[in-house]
């Protein structure tokens, strides 16, 4: 029995940090050898619907990355597709970059999954990398074809009286930089 569950949770770890790091492709390299490490109050798999689930107080590290929630769900399909919905007030990231640079960012809800590359941030949603950064209701990222997209129903999330608007602030290049400015650009 012990060796049955110890297999489910070598399965688990991989299942999260698919989930987890794809998005975060702009990472350390040297994360991607480091061991995942998570923690919660309380963990349930379900080995036959391949659906595992972390509640209360959710810490993933990996090598710089660290990612905190309220509650985690990572599943996997019968034709493989992973996904992994995070849940918290709220989920946060952050992670050094191989530029130097720092990627942090927060929301309420996020959710990846591998069928269409998508990672879905919502409520409240930022992610600043380096000076740059964006913010919106719900920030959708492409991990496949690095492009992103930013909407806004009420004003970043703060306010339901006001009309929504996304922000986007992109710093000046620094001398000797190599010309890209988003902020979620590799370099």
């Amino acid at each position: 029995m012990l060796r049955l569950y110890m297999l489910l949770i070598k399965r688990v770890f991989l299942i999260l940090s698919l989930f987890v790091l794809s998005p975060l492709c702009f990472a350390l390299k040297s994360d991607e050898s480091q061991p995942i490490q998570i923690e919660a109050n309380q963990a349930t798999a379900d080995q036959v619907h391949m659906v595992t689930v972390f509640s209360g107080n959710v810490v993933v590290t990996r090598g710089s990355m660290i990612v905190h929630s309220n509650t985690a769900q990572a599943s996997q399909d019968a034709q493989g597709y992973k996904t992994i919905h995070m849940i918290g007030t709220p989920v946060t990231f952050s992670q050094m970059n191989d530029d130097g640079d720092k990627t942090e960012g927060q929301c309420n809800d996020f959710n990846y999954n591998t069928k269409n590359n998508l990672a879905i941030l919502t409520g409240r949603a930022r992610v600043k990398k380096g000076d740059n950064l964006v913010m919106g209701d719900k920030l959708t990222y492409n991990t496949q074809t690095q492009i992103y997209s930013a909407t806004s129903a009420n004003a970043n999330g703060v306010s339901d009286t006001k009309s929504g608007r996304v922000t986007v602030i992109l710093q000046p290049n620094q001398k000797g930089q190599d010309g890209n400015s988003s902020v979620l650009n590799t370099k």
